[in-house]
């Protein structure tokens, strides 16, 4: 049988009965207006970490990139 998990904040526990949740964009947790960390463009996301993934994942400096071409 499947397990029923209740969507609770990551970080005060309030349940959707309590708050309005919003599910983090890198992670998938679920976190309150309270709880928000807001980072660039006014995106919402449920830590600063989350927030620093999202934007800065992925990118090469212009030296990497340039000695990857050769």
């Amino acid at each position: 049988m499947a397990e029923i998990h209740e969507r609770v904040c990551v970080g005060c526990g309030d349940s959707e009965a309590e708050a309005r949740l919003d599910t983090c964009g890198m992670c998938r947790r679920y976190f309150c207006p309270d709880c928000a960390h807001r980072a660039w463009f006014g995106r919402k996301f449920c830590s600063p970490e989350c927030g620093q993934t999202y934007y800065f994942a992925g990118e090469f400096d212009d030296d990497e990139d340039a000695e990857s071409d050769e």
